[in-house]
């Protein structure tokens, strides 16, 4: 095989297999033990229950019945363990069909048969960081204050100046 002068065949370079590959393999285990043969639940679980019950509402654990034999398919009828924060419980109990029939529509068969609430504290979640903003020039600052001279108001006109800013400082600044 020959190789013109321009033609070069690159070096093989060692590359890391990806993150998520190996945090799922890792994380597997733990979730097994706790009767989630699959993650997507606890991923998922704002868009399973939508995201006002899943800001106050974590599963926990899905305990399944014992089988009479081994047999083979997916594990049907299991009590999905839910922790709930505050008098958030009682709303959830009264949605709980319809919170189960999502959770069953989401897997495809009848993996959940009821849901067992566990009132506490739920873990801290990471916030999301707003992002960096970028400082006014001169002529946004001035234009933002011109906009804002008809405000009487001084609380308004300080939040709607905080807003303005907000909003200019997140977008790319246009020419010169």
């Amino acid at each position: 095989m020959t190789h013109s002068d321009d033609e070069r065949i690159a070096p093989k370079r060692f590359s890391l297999p990806p993150v998520g590959a190996r945090v799922a393999s890792l994380t597997r285990e733990i979730f097994r033990h706790r009767g989630f043969t699959q993650s997507h639940i606890l991923s998922r679980w704002p868009e399973i229950v939508g995201a006002d019950l899943a800001e106050y509402s974590a599963p926990e654990q899905m305990n399944f019945p014992r089988r009479a034999g081994e047999g083979r398919g997916p594990q049907i009828g299991a009590t999905l363990v839910v922790r709930v924060d505050g008098p958030i419980a009682l709303e959830i109990r009264h949605l709980e069909p319809q919170i189960v029939e999502r959770i069953n529509g989401f897997y495809g068969y009848q993996a959940v048969a009821r849901l067992k609430l566990v009132q506490g504290p739920l873990p801290p979640r990471a916030r999301a960081r707003r992002p960096a903003l970028r400082p006014l020039a001169p002529r946004e600052r001035e234009a933002l204050e011109q906009s804002l001279q008809p405000i009487a108001e001084p609380g308004l006109k300080a939040a709607l100046e905080r807003l303005g800013t907000r909003i200019l400082g997140r977008t790319p600044r246009k020419g010169p």
